[in-house]
């Protein structure tokens, strides 16, 4: 082997290592770049306080407040590409249409994340948010899955868990990319 044959196969080797690395770089790049895809299913709100008096109507109201707030919220979230779901039906929760639905919805939609929830009001002060976030690209497991309370019924006291709500989800259920 010449001295020149030498030379070209270094510097063959050396455009090939640089080649590699450059595409390693972009490629970490592009990953960095990329968001997490979530798809939000409205909350559902469910009461087992055994108070008289009917309240459907002020529960609608704040349910449908904590849900703007969170579709809100999460659609301004840097971190995410938020994907919206179109429901045929009024609802769009686990229960109308059903988990099976939102997940097939969601997936073609494109997303990788579901997030699903229910305000349950407990009794006359306390209440519980159930959420999770699922992950459609793995047989629909759990990324996370939390039980939050909050304290009062009223319009102020929900306001504040909506927002204690999308703060956690923020923080703690957003998977990363």
């Amino acid at each position: 082997m010449t001295p020149q044959d030498k030379y070209r196969r270094i510097a063959r080797g050396v455009s090939f290592l640089l080649l590699t690395s450059t595409i390693a770089m972009a490629s970490s790049i592009i990953a960095d770049t990329e968001k997490t895809t979530l798809a939000l299913a409205q909350f559902d709100f469910q009461d087992t306080s055994g108070e008289v008096r009917d309240q459907s109507a002020e529960y609608e109201a704040r349910l449908k407040s904590l849900n703007e707030t969170l579709y809100g919220g999460l659609a301004g979230n840097q971190e995410i590409t938020f994907v919206g779901l179109t429901c045929e039906m009024e609802r769009c929760t686990h229960r109308t249409p059903g988990l099976a639905a939102l997940t097939r919805q969601a997936k073609t939609a494109g997303a990788r994340y579901l997030l699903v929830g229910e305000v349950h009001k407990v009794s006359t002060l306390i209440g519980r948010v159930r959420l999770a976030v699922l992950d459609l690209n793995d047989n629909n497991k759990f990324a996370c899955e939390r039980l939050l309370s909050y304290r009062g019924d009223t319009d102020e006291a929900w306001q504040r868990m909506a927002q204690y709500t999308l703060r956690h989800i923020e923080e703690s259920c957003i998977p990363p990319r």
